[in-house]
């Protein structure tokens, strides 16, 4: 489908379009075969997990929900023991969300079970292909913001995530 017909370089929009593309399927298809869960909720943890503490408000703005529907969200989360809930020291009026160690630990199990659905529906891949994709991890993450989100590449976690 991504494959060029032609032996010509693709130009980094057209790379970054069709890896975009193939991203999308792949949240598409985890997303219909794990039921119970949002991909808000987590989109919402992963930039506190990558950006800290965040107001509502700008939570919203990040996520494009409306800030009473971010307030529901932070609410359930809260609920739920993944995110903490404070007053801002710099506006009193403002609430502060920030990641605990079990929203942190439900985004890394999600990423296991996201992982876990996916494999068995992509097929088998060559140690080339393998490669191919991590690059392209390494890549991308080397040109965006290296939060702590950053790729390690060692044999523990290649093992533990396709023996799991």
């Amino acid at each position: 489908m991504f494959v060029s017909e032609h032996d010509e370089t693709p130009s980094t929009g057209a790379a970054l379009l069709a890896l975009m593309t193939g991203v999308y399927a792949v949240n598409r298809f985890a997303a219909s075969r794990t039921p119970g869960h949002s991909p808000t909720h987590y989109r919402v943890l992963g930039l506190l997990k990558d950006h800290g503490a965040y107001r509502v408000g700008d939570l919203a703005a990040q996520v494009h929900l409306s800030q009473p529907g971010m307030t529901k969200t932070v609410n359930l989360l809260a609920d739920l023991g993944f995110v903490e809930k404070t007053a801002d020291p710099s506006d009193s009026r403002a609430t502060l969300v920030s990641l605990t160690e079990a929203g942190d630990n439900a985004l890394t199990e999600r990423t296991k079970d996201v992982v876990r659905t996916v494999l068995p529906g992509l097929g088998e891949f060559s140690e080339a292909e393998r490669r191919t994709l991590w690059d392209a991890a390494q890549l991308l993450g080397r040109h965006l913001d290296p939060g702590p989100w950053a790729l390690t590449d060692t044999a523990s976690t290649t093992e533990k995530t396709e023996g799991e």
